[in-house]
């Protein structure tokens, strides 16, 4: 089989990304396969807004699976794109920043029931209080 040219791939990406975004609330893997299918379709298609679209999509869908470590690449690529287009104002952006504030937290309240829970262990009564503290914070309690 012969290479796909750059109007079938951008075409069949698109499908793709469609297909993510009608399977992502009831079937977040079918979703997470159709936009990495789409991310390797559009990579150098010299579309960079339609990639960093699709990628941040995909962190995403990572963020929601709870793969927090595949999730923030992609939060990143999707900005360096942006940045790179000029795009500094736009909904888009907002949006991958939200993922990658959204990703943050996420580890940060991780990090911070680890860090109560080895507190608790050891007997660091202050510990396990500022850990309790800062969770309640990041939780907006």
């Amino acid at each position: 089989m012969g290479e796909i040219n750059r109007e079938d791939r951008l075409s069949r990406a698109r499908e793709l990304r469609q297909r993510g975004e009608s399977a992502r609330r009831r079937d977040s893997a079918t979703a997470r396969w159709c936009y990495e299918e789409a991310v390797e379709l559009l990579r150098g298609v010299g579309e960079p807004l339609v990639l960093a679209h699709v990628v941040r999509h995909l962190g995403d869908v990572y963020l929601e699976q709870d793969c927090l470590e595949m999730a923030e690449p992609y939060y990143h690529e999707a900005l360096k794109l942006y940045a790179s287009e000029g795009d500094n104002a736009s909904l888009d952006l907002a949006n991958a920043l939200r993922g990658l504030a959204m990703l943050r937290w996420e580890q940060a309240k991780a990090l911070w029931k680890e860090t109560q829970g080895l507190y608790g262990a050891l007997n660091v009564a202050a510990g396990v209080e500022e850990s309790k503290a800062r969770l309640a914070a990041l939780m907006g309690l």
